[in-house]
């Protein structure tokens, strides 16, 4: 053989190899590579989520699902197109608290072509404090929590920005829980709020109210807040929720049992069932505000019964907390069967709507 042979299968073969490699990278090898931070530092072992730009609906799977290192570093290796960055990770504080850390990249989406894009890094932050303008460090307001005069601790002080829906259910803005010692400080923007505080002997943060839980609005309720101010408030003393009031809401309100069921089982996307869910109905298909009928919570087996007072069209959906905005963490679904999830109900039968699927909301 020649040389001038030699030298032409020697670039053959090497064309025929780049070839190969490219073939075994999707459109060419390319990725995504950043930093996840959380108060500015780095946050090891959190989950990064990569989606199609048509796909930024949550309730869709993710193309792609990476973990930090110990520095808060990732990479992961995409084929080229447009792709949305989300970070999140669930932790234990130190006082046995869990929060829920989440952020979009701010600088959505992001191309891959070949090679490895860095995707500036960036901050998570703590879920479930949204529903209040932009707060200012030097304004807000603290005080104490206390029950027959004795400090509260990890009760949660609830920040309502109106007050139609009476201080209950979805329309609070802000919630903060109180220390060992019972105080509590918020930032807040200059304006006027109306508080309550609670405890539930669960120390969950939302939820139907029980005996042995703690409640109360605050005595000075409207409280105005003026710029550059930290207001003191007085004496924000608790009462325990009546046994006897309570059983009483049971039996006549949204509880109460009646000849008009629906009822089923609550599971999650794997087929299995989820506790402490309620289910609920209203009259609206938005679903939003209170409902007119809720179901007690769904026990180990998934099991809830639904009773409403007369036939109608009624939309359905579950969710494990009672009021307040939806929280990281909380499990939350619809009955599906209708695009609106409404069902038909005639009074005095019992439906079987078979099961809801719920998810863990983010």
């Amino acid at each position: 053989m020649n040389s001038k042979m030699i030298k032409y299968l020697y670039i053959t073969l090497t064309l025929l190899s780049l070839g190969l490699l490219c073939a075994c990278s999707p459109n060419g090898e390319g990725g995504l590579s950043g930093q996840m931070l959380f108060q500015d530092q780095p946050l090891a072992s959190a989950q990064v989520e990569i989606y199609l730009k048509a796909d930024k609906d949550r309730s869709v799977q993710p193309f792609a699902v990476v973990v930090t290192d110990v520095a808060g570093r990732y990479q992961v290796s995409l084929p080229q197109g447009s792709y949305f960055v989300i970070g999140k990770k669930r932790e234990t504080t130190d006082d046995g608290r869990t929060r829920m850390l989440m952020a979009e990249s701010p600088a959505n989406p992001h191309q891959v072509a070949k090679g490895v894009s860095s995707i500036p890094s960036f901050n998570l932050h703590e879920m479930g404090r949204e529903g209040l303008p932009m707060a200012d460090a030097a304004t807000g307001l603290s005080g104490q929590i206390t029950y027959q005069g004795e400090p509260v601790s990890r009760a949660f002080v609830y920040i309502y920005t109106e007050t139609d829906s009476g201080l209950v259910g979805p329309s609070y803005g802000e919630a903060v829980q109180s220390d060992k010692s019972g105080y509590f400080s918020i930032d807040l923007p200059a304006g006027r709020y109306s508080l309550v505080a609670r405890k539930r002997v669960d120390g969950s943060r939302s939820g139907a109210l029980s005996p042995g839980d703690l409640n109360a609005p605050y005595s000075g309720n409207p409280v105005k807040v003026r710029r550059g101010e930290r207001l003191s408030l007085a004496e924000f003393s608790l009462a325990g929720v009546d046994a006897e009031i309570y059983a009483q809401r049971q039996a006549d309100g949204v509880f109460a049992k009646t000849d008009t069921r629906l009822f089923g089982l609550v599971l999650d996307a794997e087929d299995q069932p989820v506790s402490d869910v309620y289910v609920f109905a209203y009259l609206d298909s938005r679903m939003v505000g209170k409902p007119v009928h809720m179901s007690v919570p769904t026990g180990e087996d998934g099991k809830f019964a639904l009773y409403l007072s007369d036939g109608g069209t009624y939309y359905i959906g579950a969710r494990s907390a009672f009021g307040g905005p939806l929280e990281p963490g909380e499990w939350v679904g619809t009955f599906d069967d209708q695009p609106d999830h409404r069902v038909a109900v005639t009074r005095g039968t019992e439906t079987d709507l078979g099961s809801i699927i719920v998810k863990e909301f983010w």
